[in-house]
């Protein structure tokens, strides 16, 4: 990819975000809520006209709902739940159709978010095409992806997706009540999802999760080093699909390959022959995160296929 501006956004319109190194020296805190500035695009926009390069800023969210609030990303900063309320909900609501047409937040700057709540996010059906890629680092953390997407099957549409980035971290995070498409969808280099929840058709009321009608939890169409560890993977009758995360079916697009599968719960209920791990393109699946041992430290619940192929299992070394 070409050097900057990047554009970042999700085909379902919830937005993704981006985190590099950064050389600024000094850090300015806004602060969104009562005492400060009323919505976060206040904030951001306050911080993207700051002529000086040398500050990076740190949006501090008081919790709250905040109803179509866009922001619109042009410099690197941090948004974030407040300290005060580390454990309060910060929820950015869409109630109408994204103006912006990719994202609730969209950033053509290195962005780090933790802590927010992003639901709603929708476009219309004839803006059904997926988001543009960053050529950085993705990190979400702390954040959760609830109840999005577009209900009109000839359109396809994910909870989070990353086209050719370098990177995509996400961890602590919730994903669920997607309607079709993916939870998550990543094209990166790197793909590393550790310690998130995700529903793939399948629905979690105390977590105000709908159903849903996702095709797969996890899709990595094009390979790459991907590690998957520490999820709960939960799969209902409500996915269009009967496998849970596929790798490589798109065909592999990086010189370099390997595919990490340890300490997940997979649980699938209510789909017949369901499959955890789809390999096509059969790059040995490690299933353990210690691999000099033969057995794998995943759990599998109500699965039929553990790998497809099956014979696309790493064997540990003699």
């Amino acid at each position: 990819m070409q050097a900057g501006p990047y554009l970042v956004g999700l085909a379902s319109g919830v937005s993704i975000f981006a985190s590099t190194a950064l050389a600024q020296t000094t850090t300015k805190i806004l602060t969104v809520g009562p005492g400060g500035y009323k919505t976060i695009s206040a904030a951001v926009s306050a911080a993207d006209n700051d002529p000086d390069a040398a500050i990076y800023y740190d949006i501090q969210v008081i919790p709250g709902t905040y109803t179509n609030d866009f922001p619109y990303v042009t410099r690197p900063m941090t948004i974030e739940v407040h300290p005060c309320c580390a454990s309060q909900q910060v929820l950015l609501k869409a109630t109408k159709n994204l103006p912006n047409e990719k994202g609730i937040i969209l950033t053509v700057a290195s962005l780090t978010v933790n802590g927010l709540t992003f639901t709603g996010a929708k476009i219309t059906n004839g803006l059904g095409g997926n988001g543009a890629g960053i050529d950085e680092t993705i990190t979400i953390v702390n954040s959760h992806f609830v109840n999005n997407g577009n209900s009109n099957s000839s359109y396809f549409q994910h909870g989070l997706y990353v086209n050719q980035a370098k990177m995509l971290s996400v961890s602590n995070s919730l994903f669920c009540g997607q309607l079709i498409g993916h939870d998550i969808k990543s094209r990166a280099a790197v793909t590393m999802i550790q310690n998130n929840q995700l529903y793939d058709g399948a629905a979690n009321s105390v977590l105000g999760c709908n159903a849903g009608s996702t095709s797969l939890a996890i899709d990595v169409p094009n390979g790459g080093a991907v590690t998957i560890s520490g999820n709960q993977i939960n799969q209902g009758a409500g996915s269009q699909n009967y496998k849970m995360v596929d790798y490589g079916e798109e065909g592999l697009a990086y010189s370099y390959n390997s595919f990490l599968v340890s300490q997940n719960n997979f649980t699938s209920t209510g789909t017949p022959s369901a499959t955890a791990i789809y390999d096509p393109s059969c790059v040995p699946v490690k299933l353990s995160s210690d691999y000099t041992k033969s057995n794998d430290d995943n759990m599998f619940t109500g699965v039929t296929a553990i790998v497809d192929p099956a014979g696309c299992i790493a064997p540990a070394p003699q």
